[in-house]
């Protein structure tokens, strides 16, 4: 490593360097060199050759100020120190330059990753953007169908008021129409039931009038009959009054009691009569066939029966 040391010496300081060192050779052979050595040989025990290369500036800050510190002993007034070509082993540099490749890579990875993710940003941020208008459409169908709903739910709360009033509306109608129904029923009942109970009364009292005129008209009827009977029976007496009712009331039921046409036998005997009731059946088959039942009835009562006796009694 070249190492170059700028110095001055003042005029007054002058002698006092020349007369402790002899001439200016002796100074730089026997203080500045071994200083300038001494001090790089400390410092590159606490650090590599790469390190060391990496922080040649404040190497050389650090050397200026610690050599100045020494020439101040000395008399002699340290301008600076410079450090000059580093030239390390071809090893180290080979490291050195991967090293340092390496480290301009990661630098180029970084730009590109940096420049990559502000890639993706400006894309991200651009796909955004453009996602922007349908997000805003999105929001604004949601708060259409938000407040749609909100309207439909509102909605169907009237609707539902409107229905449950209407429903108490119409039921209180019923209720209504119900009771003044079975007011009306209740009248009609009433009503109906006082029209029969009048009728049957009126039917009552009409039965019963009746049944009284009836009465007394059977009474009368009775008493005024049996006042004729009575007066009958005295005047014609008991027999005769009865025959004569009975004759009455057989020829009010139109009883035949003497036939047209008579058949009997001419003989004592019972053959000829037998054969004369046979001559007259023969002649009541050319006669009216009601008039020929009442023919053979007349003859089996004249052929069986023996003839009466006449008595008083003329029917």
């Amino acid at each position: 490593m070249d190492v170059a040391q700028i110095i001055h010496v003042p005029t007054t300081e002058a002698p006092k360097v020349i007369a402790r060192f002899g001439n200016m050779v002796n100074l730089v052979s026997q203080v500045l060199e071994p200083t300038i050595g001494n001090y790089f040989r400390n410092s590159a025990q606490g650090s590599d050759v790469i390190a060391f290369l990496s922080t040649r500036k404040e190497r050389q800050e650090s050397a200026k100020e610690h050599i100045r510190k020494v020439l101040d002993e000395y008399n002699v007034n340290a301008v600076d120190t410079l450090i000059g070509d580093i030239v390390p082993p071809e090893s180290l540099m080979k490291t050195l330059t991967d090293r340092k490749i390496a480290e301009e890579q990661k630098v180029t990875y970084e730009t590109q990753k940096q420049a990559q993710e502000t890639r993706q940003g400006m894309e991200k941020e651009t796909a955004i953007a453009d996602m922007q208008k349908d997000i805003v459409k999105a929001q604004q169908s949601v708060e259409i169908a938000e407040r749609t709903a909100s309207a439909t739910v509102k909605k169907s709360e009237g609707d539902a008021a409107g229905v449950k009033l209407a429903v108490g509306a119409e039921a209180e109608a019923t209720k209504m129409r119900a009771h003044a129904e079975a007011e009306a029923t209740k009248a009609r009942a009433q009503a109906d039931s006082e029209a029969i109970k009048l009728r049957a009364s009126a039917e009552a009292e009409q039965i019963s009038l009746t049944g009284s005129a009836e009465a007394g008209k059977i009474l009368a009827v009775g008493k005024s009959t049996a006042e004729a009977y009575e007066l009958a029976v005295k005047a014609l007496g008991g027999e005769n009054f009865t025959r004569y009712k009975i004759t009455e009331e057989l020829s009010k039921g139109n009883v035949k009691l003497i036939p047209d046409v008579l058949i009997g036998g001419s003989g004592g005997n019972h053959g000829g009569s037998a054969m004369d009731g046979l001559l007259g059946l023969k002649l009541m088959e050319l006669m009216d066939p009601q008039a020929r039942k009442e023919v053979v009835a007349v003859a089996e009562i004249v052929e069986t029966k023996p003839k009466p006796k006449k008595d008083n009694i003329n029917p």
